[in-house]
Order: C-alpha cells, then sequence, then structure tokens
C-alpha cells in the first residue's frame, strides 16, 4: 500500500498511527468529547491519536491532505473528505458544490470548504545514540 492513497474518518487515524504511517505528517481526529471522553476517565480521540503517534503533527482543520494520507476529524468531516477527494481528482468546484447540493449538504459545505490543511511531511526527529 506504499503507492496508494489512504483516507480515514475519526478514529480510522489510529489505525494509521499504530501502523506507524503518520510519523512525520499531519493528521486529525475528532476534537469534540462524548460523555465518558469529557470525564476525569477518558481523553478526545485527538488527543489519543498525539499519544499514539508522537512523531504526528496533530492539526485540527476538519481534513488534512498529508500526500499519500488524508485524514479526517469526527463523521461529519467525511463529507468535506468527500469532497476533497473529488477535487483530489480533478473535479472542479461547481461540480463539487453541485454534489453538495444534491445531497442536502450545501449550508455546511459554505461553512466547511476552506477548512483544510495541506501538509508537507515534517522532518522526523532522530536522537543519535552512542
Amino acid at each position: 500500500p506504499e503507492s496508494c492513497l489512504l483516507a480515514s474518518v475519526c478514529t480510522g487515524s489510529w489505525i494509521y498511527a499504530h501502523m506507524g504511517l503518520l510519523d512525520g505528517l499531519a493528521a486529525t481526529n475528532r476534537k469534540e468529547p462524548d460523555r465518558l471522553e469529557a470525564s476525569h476517565l477518558g481523553k478526545t480521540p485527538i488527543d489519543r491519536l498525539a499519544e499514539i503517534a508522537p512523531a504526528c503533527r496533530v492539526s485540527h482543520a476538519r481534513v488534512v491532505d498529508a500526500g499519500r494520507i488524508v485524514t479526517a476529524g469526527g463523521i461529519s468531516s467525511g463529507m468535506e473528505l468527500g469532497f476533497h477527494l473529488l477535487r483530489r481528482a480533478g473535479y472542479d468546484e461547481s461540480f463539487v458544490a453541485d454534489v453538495a447540493r444534491v445531497m442536502e449538504y450545501q449550508r455546511a459545505y459554505a461553512l466547511y470548504e476552506h477548512d483544510i490543511e495541506y501538509a508537507a511531511p515534517v522532518a522526523a526527529t532522530r536522537l543519535k545514540t552512542a
């Protein structure tokens, strides 16, 4: 899978993190806590992503395009991920906006269409060993 496009929504980025695929890249995850996560017992998924993948730069954007890997926040961010993938495939903005209209998502689309981070890979920090 080293040459294919990988995409994830919400906690799917944890899988990529556990595989080491997010090392040196930016990624996102869900930011709003559920009841357990909001209690003293939990952490938000985006905070867990930071723990699982310390070499990943965690972003609060709804969609993060790090080249081969594209991640989206909570489940509704999957809509923006889909629209973004249409753009990457070469479809123009009028087509993407029409898809949003047909899906009855045009108001939310207008709010979030620019909440995308295009992230270049970050240099990995290496520790010197004696």
